[in-house]
Parts: C-alpha cells; structure tokens; sequence
C-alpha cells in the first residue's frame, strides 16, 4: 500500500522537523495525498495501515494517524456522519485530552495540528448535518463540533507554559474558527463568552504579536458584532482595521470587510470616494448609485436605487443602514435651495416643495414640513419651522452643521 508508507514515512519526518504546518498538510481531509489515501483502504488496505501507523509512530501520534485514516475511510464512501464521529473521537479524544498534554514538550511549532483537526470537524459537521437533512432529519453535528472547538480554545488560551512554547499563540486562530461556527449556528450571542475570556486573560499576547491572518479574522468579526448590535463606530474601527491589514492578494475577503464599511459610512455620513470604489467594481456597482444621489440630493433616484438594490441589501443585512442614508440626500437638496437663495435664514417651505418636485417627488405642502420637521429634530439642519408663516427659519450660524 504505497499511499500509506509515503504519507506515514512523511509523517516520520515532520515529526523528526518539528514541522507542524507538515504535519497539518498530512492530516487534513482535503490535502492532496487523501484521494490515493482514501481509494487505498477502500480497497480494504485499512487494517494493514492501521497495523503500520503503531509500528512507526509513537503514542500519541499512531492513534491521531489511526482515527484518521478512519475518517477518510469513511469520508471516501460519503458517509459523513460516521466520519464526523471519527473526526470528533479525534479531537475530543486524542487532541483535547491526550494530545494537548504533550504539547508542553512539543512547543507550539504542532499548533497547526490543533487547527486544522478543528477546522476539518467543523467541515465534516455541516456536511454531516446536511445529511440529515436531506433525510428529513434535524442535524446537531455542528453542535457538537462546536462544543469540541470550545475545549481546544479554552485549553489554549489558559495554557500556563512559558510563552515562548505556549498554546496561548492558538487563542485567536481557535477563537476565529469558533466565531465562525457561532454565526453558522446563528448563536452569535455565544460570541460573548469567547470575547469576555480573550479580555480576560492577563498574560495573552497583545493581539498585534499573533500573525496577521488572526487578526484580520477577528477584527472582521468584532466589527461584525458591534454591527448586529448598531454600535456602528466601534463596528467601522474594526472593519476599516480589517480591511487595511488584509494583504491584496486576499481580494474577496478584502472586499467583504469594505463591503460593511461602506455601509456603516451611511450611518457616519461620510461617504467613501470614487477611486476606493473603483477597484472593487462589484461594491460599487451596488453602492455608487446611492452616493451619488446622496452628493447630489436626488432623492428620487435614491429610492430607484434602493427599489433595485433591494432584494441584495435585504440578504446581507444593510438594507435598513441605506435606506437611512435617504435622509442625508434630503439634507443635501435643502442645503441647496438653502444656497440658492443667497444663504438667507427664512425661506418659504413652497421653496423646498419645488425643489422636491424638481428631482422627481411630487409631494403636498405638510408632507415638505414633516421632512424639515424631522431634519432639524434630527440635528441636520439647526432652526424651526414657522407652519402659520410657513416659513423655515433657519440658524445665521452655520445651520447645516457637519455630519460626523
């Protein structure tokens, strides 16, 4: 079985290197030696393999070989829920219990194990459940993996080594995968647990020591929370801290990160420019027309756009930060006809109204009052509104105020 002896001679001289990144290639259920691995012992080579992993390899190593071979065994006759099973005696088994106690003398060099064992049983719990599924059945695979990717964090993050060789250096990489799992469970709320024991933990390192894919990942889903909380301002830092630490060969994850700080820019009133836009033609394709309206106070084609653009905004979950910007192109075609006659501080609201109908909104006079009405109760514009002279009086100094 020639599959097996390459992969456990190479799993020999990983070891010999202390190259767990090696390690980890070798031990992932998608690394590109598995499809000749897994066709081996679905000939029926799987005892000889097993029978060869003990006599090479050392405790604990010839039972996390041993229960992989397992999985991809039954992962190549596509029942994924007993491969989840195998997955799962790995990691709870082998790695959180028997595994991580040598880790002390292996130092963090094997952490790429730990990560990608997890990684894979997250992966073999959502395809488990859709099994399930497609039975007709409820799925809890996911669940579990959960729970599983839970110890590894928390075995992580209070490791007492020495830094130089503690499983501290996984927290974040570990903490990622289970934000991740959290928001594919749509348990978001359980996201708190893992901030709340990051903050927690005295002697981890600060976050700008981990490498930069770990702190790309969690400042995306930070900002991610405080944007399903509406803490826009702490959710834009992390967004915007996202996007400028991801490396430009990460384009798409690049994207989705500028993607939530363009919408939060409605919420902050400051737009994003043409030229960002342009290198990520699919964000601007859906948001420019909105900017555009907004610098031009055209409300009308605002709500085109948002009539267009609908169904997407609905599905990513920003529709509702847009559609708040409407109030901004209103402002924006107030201050106008503000400037249009001369900066004067009493203007007739049938000014506003010709103005509204000139891009397109044919509206009645007490509809035009309730639009300046709530500008200023908003703090747009600084006046009051006269309704028996039907006048706006509008403050001599600066009354329309910068938007932060």
């Amino acid at each position: 079985m020639q599959a097996n002896t390459t992969m456990l001679a190479q799993f020999r001289l990983a070891l010999q290197a202390e190259d767990g990144n090696r390690l980890a290639q070798l031990l992932n259920l998608s690394g590109g030696h598995t499809k000749a691995l897994a066709r081996a012992l679905e000939k029926g080579h799987t005892k000889k393999a097993e029978d060869d992993a003990r006599k090479l390899l050392g405790s604990p190593w010839d039972d996390v070989v041993v229960q992989h071979l397992r999985v991809l065994l039954n992962k190549q006759r596509r029942n994924y829920a007993a491969a989840f099973e195998e997955q799962h005696t790995l990691v709870h088994k082998y790695v959180n219990r028997s595994f991580l106690r040598i880790f002390n003398n292996l130092s963090r060099w094997s952490l790429p194990v730990l990560y990608v064992i997890n990684w894979d049983l997250r992966s073999l719990g959502i395809e488990a459940d859709a099994e399930s599924a497609s039975r007709g059945q409820p799925g809890k695979c996911l669940e579990v993996a959960a729970r599983a990717i839970n110890k590894s964090f928390s075995t992580c993050i209070t490791d007492r080594a020495s830094i130089s060789a503690s499983r501290k250096w996984g927290t974040y990489y570990v903490g990622n995968l289970l934000f991740k799992t959290y928001f594919k469970l749509k348990q978001q709320n359980l996201c708190k647990n893992v901030l709340r024991a990051i903050r927690a933990s005295t002697d981890l390192p600060e976050l700008s020591q981990f490498p930069k894919s770990h702190q790309v990942t969690f400042h995306y889903y930070q900002g991610l929370l405080y944007f399903l909380e509406a803490q826009y301002k702490q959710a834009d830092e992390h967004f915007t801290s996202a996007f400028r630490k991801c490396p430009k060969q990460f384009y798409k994850n690049k994207e989705y990160a500028l993607d939530i700080v363009v919408d939060v820019s409605f919420t902050k009133r400051k737009l994003p420019s043409s030229s960002l836009l342009d290198e990520y033609p699919s964000l601007k394709a859906l948001y420019w027309p909105f900017i555009d309206a907004i610098k031009t106070g055209n409300i009308k084609s605002f709500d085109k756009a948002l009539s267009d653009k609908e169904k997407r905004l609905i599905i990513q979950g920003t529709y509702f930060n847009v559609e708040l910007a409407r109030e901004i192109a209103k402002r924006v075609l107030f201050k106008k006809v503000w400037l249009i006659h001369n900066k004067q501080s009493r203007i007739h609201v049938g000014q506003f109204q010709a103005a509204l109908r000139f891009v397109g909104m044919d509206v009645e006079m007490a509809e035009v009052e309730w639009y300046l009405a709530t500008a200023i109760a908003k703090g747009y514009i600084r006046g009051y509104l006269s309704h028996d002279k039907l006048t706006a009086v509008l403050s001599v100094q600066n009354p329309f105020p910068r938007l932060d």
